[in-house]
C-alpha cells in the first residue's frame, strides 16, 4: 500500500511537470518591444537569470536559438519557472516571459528582462 501512495504521489507530480509548450498556454507576464536584436536580447536575459540570488537555489539556465529567434528558460530546483521567447520583428524583438511562479512582490527574473530592455 506504501509504495501504491508513493507511486501516485510521484506520477501526479511528473504529470503537472511544466514544458515550455505548456507555459506559452498561460498569459504572458510581459511583452516588451525592444530596438535591441534577439539575439543580445537572449543573452542579456540568460546573464541576467543565471546572476539571480534565491537564497537556497541556483538557477540553471537554458539558451537556444528557434526558427523565429531564442528562447531562454529557468529552471530552479529542476522546475521550469520563466520562459522568455524572444522573436525578431522589423524594429529589433519582441520578448513574451511565461511564468507559473507565485512571487510576493517584484520577481526578479522579470526584472531583470525589463532591465536588459533599458541598457544602451
Amino acid at each position: 500500500m506504501r509504495k501504491f501512495i508513493i507511486l501516485s504521489i510521484t506520477l501526479a507530480l511528473a504529470s503537472c511537470a511544466l514544458t515550455p509548450q505548456k507555459l506559452r498556454t498561460s498569459k504572458p507576464v510581459l511583452e516588451q518591444d525592444s530596438l535591441k536584436s534577439p539575439e543580445h536580447m537572449a543573452v542579456c536575459i540568460a546573464d541576467g537569470w543565471e546572476n539571480i540570488d534565491y537564497i537556497i537555489y541556483s538557477p540553471v539556465v537554458g539558451y537556444r536559438p528557434t526558427s523565429s529567434g531564442y528562447e531562454v528558460t529557468q529552471f530552479i530546483d529542476g522546475v521550469l519557472t520563466h520562459l522568455a521567447d524572444i522573436e525578431s520583428d522589423s524594429s529589433g524583438s519582441k520578448v513574451k516571459i511565461y511564468t507559473e511562479s507565485l512571487n510576493l512582490g517584484k520577481d526578479s527574473a522579470v526584472s531583470a528582462v525589463e532591465r536588459c530592455g533599458l541598457e544602451n
